[in-house]
């Protein structure tokens, strides 16, 4: 009883350790800036004297960084230390809110909102591969519990730049500056497992895309990162359209408290990630039916929470399946997953613009049975290369 006491004690420091505290600063820093840059797009583009229409142009030069930089700097993070890769594009998203924060011309903002993006996505996905060579096992808890404050970040950054006195420019340089904060602690922290990978591939490990197992994790983010990003950009204007209803601000609201909910609820506790997948996978197929069948606003808002708190830790569930699976190419491979969650994140907005906002949904479901297919096979394919071992 005593040692269980010591454990439990001990599981509950790990939380207020340095280690946790920089990861969720940087993943707020993330998600404020995420979530803000959503809500000040359109002031933006009337500064830059943009068209709606071509005010896609900026969020586009973001997610050119997102999409590219993961895939290529994941190898050689594992190759020369992931501390150190971190701390350079932590400064490079840093410097790239900071420059949109200050930026008077468009090309400038549209080089820090690049600087912003390469930063964005090498940060998220080296910090997620340096939780899992830290934490091991329990790496979907910690990476679940950052995830949960990027959520917060995202819901923060709308709910502040909704005051009046706040410019929009305060939202780059408000997470320019929490992003340094976040820095210093990771320079002040020497307790992190060093886990390299030497291979004489530089950039590209061919055994991970020729990995059938991989192939499913980073399809199934993509798919999940795709719902994810596709259903928000259609919110508000789904109620608007379909209930002349300005609820869409709370629906988007409530849909990533629900996530940040369920993500910490999910860093408390460990369960088998595979039926955790299947389960949540199921339930967000039926949601957005019965939300693309809806006729009543209320319905569609209560709808709208349960899709944000099924979301929850499937990003965090995927990331460390596959960090278990590849151990010594933990950055590897979180990079070029979130390379995939960058072209998810591209692609379905484009599709949800391409159909009916009624149909868009049933797309969405249709996406998130294909998903639940994935883990399913991905769950075979992980026995069977565990059997294999083994014997």
């Amino acid at each position: 009883m005593q040692d269980t006491g010591i454990r439990d004690r001990m599981n509950k420091k790990k939380y207020l350790d340095r280690k946790i505290l920089f990861s969720c600063l940087l993943h707020f820093s993330i998600g404020f800036e995420m979530g803000g840059f959503q809500a000040v797009l359109r002031t933006m583009a009337e500064f830059f004297s943009l068209e709606r229409i071509d005010s896609g142009f900026l969020v586009s030069a973001q997610y050119v960084g997102i999409i590219l930089m993961p895939a290529l700097i994941g190898r050689i993070a594992d190759r020369v230390g992931k501390k150190r890769t971190l701390v350079v594009f932590m400064l490079v998203f840093s410097i790239g809110a900071f420059i949109v924060g200050v930026s008077s011309w468009l090309g400038i903002a549209v080089l820090g909102l690049l600087f912003i993006g390469s930063g964005y996505g090498v940060a998220e996905s080296v910090s997620t591969a340096l939780l899992g060579d830290h934490y091991k096992e329990n790496a979907d808890r910690y990476i679940n519990l950052s995830q949960a404050f990027l959520c917060i970040g995202a819901v923060a950054a709308p709910l502040v730049s909704s005051l009046t006195f706040f410019l929009w420019r305060w939202v780059f340089l408000s997470s320019s500056a929490v992003c340094l904060v976040s820095l210093v602690l990771l320079l002040s922290e020497t307790g992190f497992a060093k886990v390299m990978h030497t291979s004489d591939a530089l950039l590209l490990d061919k055994s991970l895309i020729q990995s059938n197992l991989f192939r499913l994790f980073f399809i199934t983010m993509l798919l999940y990162v795709g719902m994810e990003n596709g259903f928000g950009y259609v919110v508000e204007t789904y109620f608007y359209d379909s209930f002349r209803s300005s609820w869409g601000a709370y629906a988007i609201s409530l849909y990533w408290s629900a996530m940040a909910l369920s993500r910490l609820l999910s860093s408390t506790v460990s369960s088998n990630l595979y039926v955790q997948l299947k389960i949540r996978f199921t339930a967000i197929t039926l949601v957005y039916i019965v939300l693309a069948l809806s006729t009543s606003p209320v319905l569609s808002l209560i709808l709208c929470a349960l899709i944000g708190f099924s979301f929850g830790p499937i990003w965090s569930f995927i990331m460390a399946l596959a960090i278990r699976n590849y151990p010594e190419k933990t950055a590897s491979v979180t990079g070029l997953i979130s390379s995939g969650c960058g072209l998810g994140g591209v692609l379905f907005p484009i599709l949800m613009q391409l159909v009916p906002l009624g149909k868009g949904f049933v797309l969405l479901a249709a996406a998130a049975l294909a998903a639940g297919v994935c883990i399913v096979f991905a769950a075979r394919q992980d026995r069977a290369m565990l059997y294999i071992a083994k014997n």
